[in-house]
């Protein structure tokens, strides 16, 4: 019995796992293209420049994606109030994405340079997932407190992925691997499997060839990729019987060596059919990522 799936995706780590990821990954500095004013903050011994902004005043920034977006807040905290709660208002490309919602109290030891009746509040972080292409972010304080803050840009080169599960497919292969769950969708000569997708975006295509008891050393196999109205493309690949992998399910067959390729998809709604073209074996495990930030592309 074929299976159909509603659009959904799996994310690839929990978010304590993220969330150490995330303060581990290499960052670099990025300059706002406009801003209420700068803020000079003596920390710790060092003075650090942040970018102001308020309500009526955004903070304003241009980036290209897929990439991941770090901002340090530091909310003003009136010299007569122990904590406030603010907000940050984010847009991109003149449409409202989401408001964040923060608390804070005064970083001991750090204050204006500048005489004023605020000290800065701790640091509070904001992570700004970017699509694939270039993006504009406006950045907007919430409530009665203005924001400074600081930018920076993943220095990493690869952009944080998520999988995405197909709309169609005929049944799922549980894999193990190092006592984790991979969860593949099964492709045989007869049952293709279809994927939805909005880009602009990049799919990172997992296969793994399943091998049965006739099968040995090196094999080949090609996966078909369709979209109507579109010419097929082949991907001709080289696999080897993985020497790590089991399936959870079967004792008969053995995973093959992973295998991956990119599919470029062009802006708009698009759905891929993906086959096994040629292959000796009975069947093909396949998985789909595509870069975090793309999650929230609009048709």
């Amino acid at each position: 019995m074929r299976r159909t799936l509603t659009l959904g995706v799996v994310a690839v780590a929990l978010a304590a796992v993220l969330a150490q990821v995330s303060s581990a990954a290499n960052w670099k500095s990025l300059r706002p293209a406009d801003y209420s004013a700068k803020a000079r903050i003596w920390i710790g011994g060092k003075e650090r420049t942040y970018y102001h902004f308020t309500a009526d005043e955004p903070l304003t920034f241009s980036v290209d994606g897929p990439t991941r977006v770090k901002i340090l807040t530091r909310v003003r905290v009136p010299n007569d109030r122990e904590t406030v709660e603010y907000g940050v208002s984010i847009s991109r490309d003149g449409v409202h994405v989401e408001t964040v919602e923060k608390d804070a109290y005064p970083k001991e030891s750090a204050f204006y340079v500048a005489f004023n009746s605020f000290r800065p509040g701790v640091i509070r972080r904001i992570y700004i997932d970017v699509p694939t292409g270039r993006h504009g972010y406006e950045l907007r304080a919430v409530g009665r407190y203005p924001v400074d803050a600081r930018l920076f840009e993943s220095a990493e080169t690869k952009p944080s992925l998520v999988s995405l599960a197909p709309r169609d497919y005929g049944s799922v292969e549980t894999l193990y691997y190092r006592d984790r769950e991979l969860t593949y969708y099964l492709m045989t000569k007869d049952e293709s499997v279809v994927l939805d997708v909005i880009g602009p975006t990049s799919i990172k295509v997992n296969t793994r060839l399943l091998y049965d008891g006739t099968m040995l050393g090196e094999q080949s196999y090609i996966v078909g990729v369709r979209e109507p109205d579109v010419p097929e493309s082949l991907y001709r690949i080289d696999a080897e019987p993985s020497q790590t992998v089991v399936c959870r399910d079967r004792d008969d067959v053995i995973p093959g060596a992973l295998r991956h390729f990119m599919l470029k998809v062009p802006k708009g709604a698009h759905t891929y059919e993906f086959r096994l073209v040629d292959t000796t074996a009975g069947g093909l495990a396949v998985k789909f990522y595509i870069p975090r930030g793309d999650l929230t592309n609009e048709p």
